[in-house]
């Protein structure tokens, strides 16, 4: 070989680098390709999956179609167990599946769900029958019946505005808000260690602000809870309603778990948005707002029977005392609206509670002139109200995955940005730095979608598409770590900055869910 031809190509220059990278940037490609692939797949194996009420039936045939047909193909149900109350009779059906497998069994009348809010219905029946026992009045201020709120905001506020969601108190007390959050979203019990001195103790520091008009208060309903146990001197809210409610009322599946212990052993999971399954819920200090009730369709089909012909203990908590918000009424803690959706055969005035935790729905309906009510209870997050107003008005259940579903697609589409950025920085970026802040980024994109993003609508493939890039980031990063300096030359002190962010963003995520 000649000298000219040897020196055709010398070492170092452009083309002969060139050449060199050539075959790792195929190798790199193929690794995204792999891990890009790889992500996906595991999305739709084990990603979030999406809830929809599977074919099981038990009950009543009739209205377990009217049900199905009402429900459509809307996302986010798993199971729902309905009954329709007449004076006359009762009848309930259930839908979809319970347990823990894909294939669980349909619900029966006698599976046990948790309650959430609906329980207040119950504090509000027995604070109208303790107002009529003369145990209370209703503008008794609440440091009557708690002492320990003498001297507090709290404790001047009156026993009616605890009732109609008026007394200035905030949802949740100030120190519980804050400590309940990371539970509450990422399927945990919030309020076990909320025991009575310490939602007492939280309430003596609330603020008060008549002023911000109606707000929906579970501390305000825990309060007015513990002022009864107090006045009528019961043992305890469980007991108190054991003998005020359950007792006259033929409820004999109900039951308030204060301890861990005391939740029945049969209960249903539950099941967020995502298809996880949650931690049920117990607690003594927000027991009377339902933190803590479990019961069957049996059971509050009664409950919504003795409502309907007035043979419920306090009875007249239904009846409307003020304005709630525009287009609704409130009595003692019951709401009635009239239903305006373009859709329905009537318009009928129905009054209402509907209630939640982790992952369990509830509503008791009541037409009152009609003289019919609809209940519904269900083991996922999905709200069932839409349920029962389809049932007694006839109006057609909105796509509940829709509602609300711009902010889920917003995390989706955040998720997917910054993964799809981790992945271009990987391959292009000279420095390992900058790679990991973009990845840590993704993290807690990821980890935001997998809680609160659009499950109701698609499954777990999306997640699998936003985790394809961060995943095919890694891979990349890897395969270039040993040719790649830690920071940059210029500007590394802004890598720095950007990692102090991006940390105090992944963290801040990790303790919310």
């Amino acid at each position: 070989m000649s000298h000219e031809h040897q020196q055709e190509h010398p070492a170092g220059s452009p083309e002969i680098a060139e050449a060199s990278r050539g075959p790792a940037r195929r190798i790199l490609v193929i690794a995204a390709l792999v891990a890009g692939i790889v992500a996906v797949v595991l999305g739709m194996v084990v990603g979030p999956q999406r809830q929809a009420l599977g074919a099981q039936v038990t009950g009543d045939e009739a209205l377990a179609t009217r049900v199905v047909d009402a429900v459509g193909g809307h996302g986010g149900f798993r199971s729902v167990v309905v009954a329709e109350v007449t004076p006359e009779s009762t009848t309930w059906a259930g839908v979809g599946k319970t347990g823990d497998g894909r294939n669980g069994p349909a619900p029966t009348n006698e599976t046990l769900y948790e309650l959430g809010s609906v329980t207040k219905t119950f504090t509000a029946a027995v604070f109208a029958d303790a107002i009529e026992r003369g145990e209370v009045g209703a503008e008794d201020p609440l440091s009557t019946h708690i002492p320990e709120l003498e001297g507090t905001p709290a404790g001047e506020v009156t026993l009616a505005s605890l009732a109609q969601h008026s007394s200035g108190l905030p949802r949740l007390g100030p120190a519980f808000a804050i400590e309940s959050l990371a539970a509450s979203l990422s399927g945990g019990n919030p309020y076990g260690p909320q025991t009575r001195d310490a939602m007492i103790a939280d309430a003596a520091s609330a603020p008060v602000d008549p002023a911000q008009g109606p707000v929906y208060s579970n501390l305000g309903v825990a309060l007015l809870g513990t002022a009864l146990v107090s006045a009528s001197g019961a043992e305890s809210y469980p007991s108190l309603l054991e003998e005020r409610v359950f007792g006259p009322v033929g409820m004999q599946s109900t039951t308030i778990a204060t301890t861990e212990a005391e939740v029945p052993a049969e209960t249903t999971p539950g099941f967020l948005t995502n298809g996880a399954s949650t931690d049920h819920w117990w607690g003594e200090g927000y027991a009377p707002t339902g933190s803590s009730t479990t019961t069957d369709i049996d059971d509050l089909a009664a409950w919504a029977a003795a409502n309907l012909d007035g043979s419920a203990p306090g009875a007249s908590a239904l009846e409307p005392t003020a304005q709630f918000a525009e287009g609704s009424d409130i009595g003692w803690v019951w709401q009635s609206t009239q239903v305006t959706n373009p859709t329905a055969d009537s318009n009928p005035t129905l009054t209402w509670h509907s209630g939640g935790t982790g992952g369990f729905a509830s509503v008791v309906m009541i037409d009152r002139e009609a003289q019919k009510a609809v209940v519904v209870l269900g083991n996922t997050q999905q709200v069932v109200d839409p349920i029962a107003v389809s049932l007694l008005s006839g109006a057609e259940v909105p796509d509940l995955g829709a509602q609300g579903s711009l902010l889920l697609w917003v995390t989706f589409g955040f998720a997917v940005l910054a993964s799809g950025l981790a992945l271009l920085f990987a391959f292009r970026s000279k420095a390992a730095l900058p790679i990991v802040n973009w990845l840590l980024l993704a993290a807690a994109g990821l980890v935001s979608l997998w809680f609160a993003g659009p499950w109701a609508s698609v499954g777990g493939w999306a997640f699998g598409l936003a985790l394809a890039p961060a995943l095919a980031a890694v891979a990349v990063g890897v395969l270039r770590s040993p040719a790649l300096r830690f920071q940059p030359k210029k500007l590394a002190w802004l890598s720095w900055i950007g990692l102090a962010v991006v940390l105090v963003i992944f963290v801040s995520t990790l303790l919310v869910i």
